[in-house]
């Protein structure tokens, strides 16, 4: 942004401004003071209205982040337990003693998981806290998608005191006729199947800890109203008394609840029990999308009124200055002296409360009004820096929540932070586990990749290594310093190297490089930018897990069965619509149960490894392999003819056959078999598989070791 500046030079002799004041004290000026001071009562308690209103804003954002911590907890912890193998054996043998214990186990490592339930996939109990077990469990639609779909389910809901009777009744003594309770839900896969769920609950109602934690942290009073229909909304959770103006079970607000309940947000003042204070309020809903209470923060109007004041003081003296002004009729000069500089501030004070944060004034008076004007500008100055400031945060943050994608995530917030920390060169390090290195997956300003560094090399790795920001000078003349630090065009004067840490456990690395200095103000932004980096990282990192994991097969890298489907679905509409042929190789290991029989099952392992790697190198980069189940491969071949499809089948039995393994006394080989549209007159992809699977079992009929084409003779063979 440019400033645009202001500017007055009065060629007076230098009076003060008490000594122009006794001139025009004949003149009546305590009306229009009295008038004015009103005005700027009124023009400053609308301006710090609107400010506290906004702080509010900001409250309940990070409010609701703490809020959200817990069920991010629990969305990690509850698909991890359901896949644990002791659960899904128990599970499986309907054993809900053996159950109920491991699900206490682990509720109580973590405090705030007040029940559990587990059901099977007809929805009825096998194992609570309570007994009532074989009885079928209704939590509304919540656990349909999860049984039906296999869907992790986060909801808020309101349930009966009757409910928790059964689960805890400690927990149903905390509660009058229902309670809010967070639920995360997750199914329980069995062979495919899904077995049932698992069901891990908060009781938020009566729950003072989390306002405890958000007032220690934010300093606002957060609460919770839950209930239906509209007269039963009721408070459910709040900080701990004395520190809280809401008192447990009162109902909500009536003109809170207006907006509430017809699903919109509610900012700025309201009287609590008597105390007026600034809140901002948004409806709570469940997994419907539907409103079932209300969640918001307050906080006292104090430090407003005592801000008010303390600029309402300084107001009083412009103010009396604007009452001189009537002193006009008494002298030409005078009026020169105190109207023209006191336009200049009164524009600009206009101009600076419609937005123009940006400008300033130039008042070379030799009086008082120079001084006004020199503070004016530190003001604006410092709420220009603030607001641009903010804005920098705003853009990062929005940033950071437009995308769980790693790669643009990685590229897009580097390049930002470094137009927003104005740096000119920057870098985003990765920290891989396995090899205890740092690898460079994003960088701006240099043309070259950087080498990965092993922790504690260099001064990236010196960061990560003590999870410390390092500051240093960066040295153009050691090329060493320049290897480690990557920057091979334009070389910055200083480099800042900031770990990123998320609940102690090191992320990567962010560096920095600028060609002046880094003021106090940035590295205080870095570092918060640092910290909201490491957040979106996390979560990004652990978005790209989960996606790997929901489409590869654990043991061979390879994509697994639902992968595969989703693909030759995808194939097989665009060979029909085209009329491009589509091949399909479907792979089995010869005797592996003898393998499995002979020399154990991870020797099995290692053969299905071998196999797939085997695959690996011999399709086509746009090959699609995949496991598709035991000791079976599928390769799906868009655009290919049968023949380039046998060809590449026989070049992968030959490769099998080419593997040694050093424990076996005999080669391991494939039986493949091939099946090609429009060649074989499929009607779907399943169909053109099965002619595959047909072919396999043609080639396993007659000798192994081969790659068979289907035909239609072979229906007759497999009956």
């Amino acid at each position: 942004m440019t400033q645009e500046n202001l500017a007055i030079k009065l060629h007076r002799p230098k009076l003060g401004v008490g000594t122009k004041t006794m001139i025009a004290m004949s003149v009546s000026f305590w009306l229009p003071v009295l008038a004015l001071i009103g005005v700027l009562f009124f023009l400053l308690h609308a301006h710090f209205h609107s400010e506290a209103t906004d702080q509010a804003k900001l409250g309940l954002k990070g409010a609701k982040a703490i809020y959200a911590e817990r069920m991010h907890i629990l969305e990690r912890l509850v698909p991890q337990l359901a896949s644990r193998p002791d659960v899904k054996q128990a599970f499986n043998e309907q054993d809900g003693e053996r159950l109920q214990t491991l699900l206490l186990e682990r509720q109580e490592m973590v405090e705030f998981i007040s029940f559990f339930i587990a059901v099977d996939n007809n929805h009825r109990l096998i194992t609570r806290r309570g007994d009532s077990l074989g009885e079928v469990i209704q939590l509304g639609d919540m656990l349909t998608p999860v049984l039906a779909s296999g869907q992790l389910v986060t909801s808020t809901r309101l349930v009966s005191n009757e409910f928790l009777m059964q689960e805890n009744p400690d927990l149903a003594n905390h509660v009058g006729n229902a309670g809010l309770v967070q639920f995360v839900a997750a199914p329980v896969w069995q062979h495919e199947r899904i077995q049932g769920a698992l069901v891990f609950g908060v009781l938020l109602t009566a729950d003072t800890s989390l306002g405890d934690s958000i007032f220690e942290r934010l300093g606002v009073d957060f609460v919770i109203f839950g209930g239906k229909p509209a007269e039963n909304v009721t408070l459910h959770a709040a900080a701990s008394l004395p520190r809280s103006l809401w008192v447990m079970g009162e109902s909500l607000p009536s003109g809170l609840g207006d907006n509430i309940l017809l699903g919109k947000p509610y900012y700025g003042l309201l009287d609590v029990n008597g105390t007026e204070a600034v809140v901002a309020f948004e409806p709570l809903k469940d997994s419907l999308n539907r409103t079932i209470g209300a969640i918001g923060v307050s906080s006292l109007t104090n430090g407003m009124a005592s801000m008010a004041f303390a600029i309402l003081v300084k107001g009083l003296v412009v103010a009396a200055i604007l009452g001189l002004l009537i002193a006009l009729i008494v002298t030409h000069f005078i009026r020169g002296d105190i109207s023209r500089p006191l336009d200049i501030l009164v524009a600009a004070m206009e101009r600076f409360g419609k937005g123009e944060l940006d400008i300033s004034v130039d008042l070379q008076t030799g009086d008082q009004f120079e001084q006004l004007g020199s503070g004016f500008n530190h003001m604006a100055e410092s709420v220009f820096k603030r607001e641009e400031r903010l804005m920098k945060h705003n853009t990062v943050a929005k940033l950071l929540m437009s995308t769980l994608n790693l790669e643009e995530l990685l590229d897009q917030t580097l390049r930002v932070v470094v137009e927003v920390s104005e740096s000119q060169v920057g870098a985003i390090y990765l920290f891989d586990r396995p090899t205890n290195s740092l690898i460079c997956q994003a960088r701006y300003g240099t043309k070259y990749d950087l080498e990965p560094l092993q922790l504690g090399e260099g001064y990236p790795g010196r960061a990560a290594q003590d999870q410390a920001t390092i500051i240093e000078p960066f040295a153009s003349s050691m090329t060493e310093a320049t290897i480690k630090n990557g920057f091979s065009e334009g070389e910055p004067k200083v480099v800042a190297y900031i770990p990123l840490v998320y609940k102690e456990r090191l992320l990567g690395v962010l560096m920095l490089g600028t060609i002046t200095h880094f003021q106090d103000d940035e590295l205080h932004l870095i570092g918060y930018l640092a910290d909201q980096i490491s957040i979106a990282l996390d979560n990004a990192i652990m978005h790209h897990h989960i996606q790997e994991l929901s489409v590869t097969d654990g043991l061979t890298g390879l994509y697994n069965r639902r992968y595969v489907n989703e693909r030759l679905d995808e194939s097989w509409a665009r060979a029909t619509r085209h009329g491009e042929p589509l091949s399909i190789i479907l792979a089995d290991i010869d005797n592996f149960k003898s393998v499995n029989d002979t020399y154990g099952h991870d020797r099995g392992d290692e053969v299905i490894c071998r196999m797939a790697e085997v695959y690996r190198t011999g399709a086509r980069q746009e090959d699609v392999v995949a496991r598709y189940g035991g000791e079976e491969f599928l390769v799906v071949l868009a655009n290919t003819e049968v023949k380039d499809a046998l060809m590449l089948a026989e070049r992968i039995c030959q490769m099998a056959r080419e593997q040694e393994y050093d424990w076996a006394d005999h080669t391991i080989t494939l039986s493949i078999g091939v099946a090609t549209f429009p060649t074989q007159a499929a009607a779907s992809y399943t169909e053109l598989v099965r002619m595959a699977d047909h072919a396999l079992y043609k080639a396993k009929l007659t000798g192994k070791d081969q790659a068979v084409v289907y035909d239609a003779s072979m229906e007759s063979v497999v009956k």
